[in-house]
């Protein structure tokens, strides 16, 4: 029966990577934008290790599961080199979780194997029925191993919200203290139990049984202190980000009050021509009668300039957004794109002009430095917006030209923040889903054949 016991504890090995493969590469796809990476990754890890697992000479499982999870990672790496700190981190983490399972896991371990050694002898167990016993023992904890693994991973998944965002080295550093200490601690405990075992011949857990209790709580406070730290490193980056939010708003607000600056002029400009309209008819009256047609010609002329410079070239329903819109269109035309405006106020609402304005705002800078991106040789990269309503909700699209399509966070369904635009699109566009929210709607972006679409939904009533 030597031969089955032995085979058992080999699938048993094998069970457990391929566990831990399958579980690894579930956990670190949220983190990844290429998928290939990660199947490709789960191979080459379930291959490694049971390599390592069946060759005859012996490598020290610490080592082994070590060498497993590093070459997960330089797999991943070779696919996508982006946010290289990130994937330190992950690295630390999930070899720092194999070693917390398992010493979690060494108590029922432990509680099993005795109960096996004690039950047999008292029942006096035929060697089928041991085997038996061992085979259920063993599928036990092949299913523990599984449950504690991925409760742990998955709390690490919930706590850890901003998972495509850039890790600076900094940050780095500040969260391998836990992880690093508690694997120098875990490799105290190896070193004392073989001390101990070369010592007196004899493990520690025989002569002590308490040890592996005591491992077991090392362990789980460990991963406590490490989702701690993982908590507030998240509450960070979330005050970080809300900073950033509120800058590109308060810059919003700026843009805001100079464009009702703006309006205010307008308004002063045609109070004024109102109140010598007066004078300029008596004027063309008196040219008239005075038979000087040419002069009057010239006259209104003047007057016809004069108009045109109090007057907006898009009438969008609202004088505020009709001058921000215009701006935009000049900025666009300045750096060759073409803008198209089919944009129009919605009348008897309950849409605030200020926040239609932080809206159109923020989403026409993004769209001209999207299309701004873009080099075509047989056209022009473009911008274009409209609105219109069905019904209550009121809805504004926002297409521009695209050059390639920008990363999205499967969680919020927002631009990924990365180092070369510092965020600030993201930004931009979580302020307009506040707006939009503000109204009982929300945002929704499609990417196709080149082209960014932004839409965003508002109820009206």
């Amino acid at each position: 029966m030597e031969i089955y016991f032995e085979l058992t504890a080999r699938l048993y090995g094998i069970l457990k990577i391929i566990i831990y493969g399958l579980l690894y590469s579930r956990f670190i796809t949220p983190f990844l934008h290429n998928k290939q990476a990660v199947r490709t990754a789960k191979i080459v890890y379930i291959c490694t290790m049971s390599s390592l697992y069946l060759i005859p000479f012996v490598v020290h499982g610490i080592f082994a599961y070590a060498l497993g999870t590093l070459t997960f990672f330089a797999v991943i790496c070779l696919y996508d080199r982006r946010n290289l700190e990130q994937k330190i981190f992950l690295f630390f983490f999930l070899y720092l979780v194999e070693w917390t399972s398992h010493g979690i896991l060494a108590v029922p371990r432990e509680l099993l194997f005795r109960g096996t050694m004690i039950l047999g002898p008292v029942v006096n167990l035929s060697e089928s029925a041991y085997f038996g016993f061992f085979l259920l023992n063993e599928s036990c904890l092949a299913l523990c191993q599984y449950f504690v693994m991925r409760t742990l991973l998955s709390i690490m998944g919930r706590i850890y919200l901003f998972k495509k965002e850039n890790m600076s080295k900094k940050e780095l550093g500040l969260m391998l203290v836990i992880p690093i200490s508690v694997i120098v601690g875990y490799f105290s405990f190896v070193f004392f139990s073989d001390v101990y075992l070369e010592d007196t011949k004899r493990y520690i857990q025989d002569r002590h049984a308490s040890f592996i209790w005591v491992v077991a709580l090392y362990q789980t406070i460990s991963y406590v202190a490490l989702m701690a730290a993982v908590t507030f490193y998240q509450d960070m980056k979330k005050n970080h980000r809300r900073e950033k939010e509120n800058a590109v708003l308060a810059g919003q607000l700026k843009s805001m009050q100079k464009h009702i600056g703006e309006v205010e002029a307008l308004y002063r400009d045609i109070r004024g021509m109102r109140h010598d309209m007066g004078n300029h008819i008596m004027m063309l009256e008196n040219l008239c009668q005075k038979d000087r047609q040419e002069e009057a010609i010239d006259y209104l002329e003047t007057l016809k300039e004069q108009f045109r410079e109090v007057e907006t070239e898009i009438k969008s329903g609202s004088p505020v957004t009709d001058i921000l819109l215009a701006e935009s269109k000049k900025e666009a035309e300045s750096r060759g794109i073409s803008f198209q405006c089919d944009f129009y106020y919605p009348e008897g609402g309950t849409v605030n002009a200020f926040d239609v304005s932080i809206i159109l705002n923020n989403a026409l800078n993004n769209a001209i430095e999207g299309a701004a991106a873009c080099e075509y040789a047989d056209r022009k990269p473009f911008v274009h917006i409209s609105s219109f309503r069905e019904k209550n909700a009121y809805i504004i699209e926002v297409t521009n030209s695209l050059k390639e399509p920008v990363l999205l966070e499967e969680e919020s369904g927002l631009p990924v923040t990365t180092k070369e635009d510092n965020g600030k699109h993201g930004y931009g566009l979580n302020n307009i889903r506040r707006v939009a929210q503000k109204y009982f709607g929300d945002i929704a972006i499609e990417q196709k054949d080149e082209t960014f679409l932004l839409q965003v939904m508002m109820m009206t009533a």
